[in-house]
């Protein structure tokens, strides 16, 4: 189970997506995958509460970082990550605290590329328990983006079984997406090195 949070923290972390919603839109004119992305990652965080155990806090990181992971296209070039990074660390529309800023940016950067690393400024500026969870954070992000690689939402389900020495991530749809299991697979490395598990990917098409 997800830790508890009082209604009152649970309300004001709804409230704030909305800006993040609007702030993503601006940026990136395909919100249905970021949506996507988002509905993947939080149904992985959700069923892997018993490995992480993190809180409704972690959670809205991971919901806020799915609708901007893909901002830095906005700017051009190949290395939106980093551009991702660098727009949600410097923007104070946003409705987010210093913590949160720094930990979603790093949310951002991780999406894809290269794994959280102590050479790398920000996140090594992090406290050790803040980096715990962004490498956790991250290692769901990068296997849900990769289950939308073709940006077409075929993942309509997913169900996540944990065994001791594997994570099974069930996923149905109504279509076989070849490219989703190869990238979803591609981007599991973080989250091995995390969990100390094996990921299998399943795929079913419903008839």
């Amino acid at each position: 189970m997800i830790q508890p949070i009082s209604p009152l923290r649970e309300e004001t972390n709804t409230r704030r997506i909305l800006p993040i919603l609007e702030f993503a839109a601006a940026h990136n004119s395909e919100r249905s995958h970021d949506e996507q992305v988002m509905k993947n990652a939080l149904q992985i965080f959700d069923q892997l509460s018993p490995l992480h155990g993190l809180s409704e806090d972690e959670r809205f990181l991971l919901q806020a970082a799915s609708l901007l992971h893909d901002i830095g296209w906005s700017q051009g070039g190949s290395a939106h990550h980093k551009s991702g990074q660098r727009l949600v660390f410097r923007d104070r529309s946003l409705p987010l605290g210093k913590k949160e800023r720094s930990m979603i940016s790093l949310l951002v950067r991780y999406h894809r590329k290269a794994l959280p690393s102590l050479k790398h400024r920000r996140f090594a500026e992090l406290k050790e328990k803040n980096r715990e969870k962004v490498m956790v954070l991250a290692s769901i992000l990068r296997i849900a983006d990769g289950l939308d690689r073709s940006h077409q939402s075929l993942v309509e389900n997913i169900i996540v079984t944990i065994s001791p020495r594997k994570v099974i991530i069930h996923c149905s749809s109504r279509k076989d997406g070849y490219a989703e299991y190869d990238y979803g697979m591609q981007r599991s490395d973080l989250f091995s090195r995390v969990f100390n598990r094996e990921v299998v990917i399943e795929w079913s098409v419903a008839c």
